[in-house]
């Protein structure tokens, strides 16, 4: 005679049961949540999603350069011609890194008064870039000196009293793209 024993039931009865949860999830269509994932939000300045960009004006000194966008992912010469493959590279990460990368820190006009800001070197910066939008909406920028330690950048936004610290590597990219675009 046979006897009756819970122990050999109990593998049958858990991979039924696995079963089970496989077949509700393929028929219910449910994907596990994954809750430690974090939505990406751009916390950028630029507020032009970077696709939307349509012209982009770069300077440096008395040298000044204007793009225009020509179809997907491509830039010409404002004036016409075209823009080398790696300054196109640059220039479309610098845009993408602005709407994307958020300042590390912002220091207000109350927090600058008093204080001699010729160091941060936006009265002579090391690249400006105009930013425009569908509809004529643009945003410039003036990056400067980088700060003491070197990982960081100060950057202004014409008409904003705040001076903002910004990774390095966003001037680097846009001071990058001019530098990449041969002299008219």
């Amino acid at each position: 005679m046979s006897t009756f024993s819970p122990r050999r039931l109990a593998m049958p009865l858990l991979a039924m049961l696995a079963l089970a949860y496989l077949v509700t999830m393929v028929v219910s269509g449910a994907q596990p949540v994954q809750r430690q994932l974090v939505k990406f939000e751009a916390k950028g300045v630029l507020p032009i999603e970077p696709e939307g960009v349509q012209k982009v004006t770069l300077g440096k000194g008395g040298r000044q350069v204007a793009l225009v966008r020509r179809g997907e992912g491509g830039w010409t010469l404002e004036g016409g011609g075209p823009v080398e493959g790696a300054a196109v590279t640059h220039i479309d990460t610098a845009v993408k890194m602005l709407h994307r990368s958020g300042p590390v820190r912002e220091m207000a006009a109350e927090e600058l008064s008093g204080i001699d800001t010729r160091p941060f070197g936006l009265e002579d910066p090391v690249v400006v870039a105009t930013i425009a939008g569908a509809g004529g909406r643009a945003l410039t920028v003036r990056f400067g000196a980088l700060n003491p330690e070197g990982f960081l950048q100060y950057m202004r936004i014409d008409g904003d009293p705040k001076v903002y610290l910004m990774s390095r590597f966003i001037g680097a990219e846009w001071l990058a793209a001019l530098e990449g675009m041969k002299p008219q």
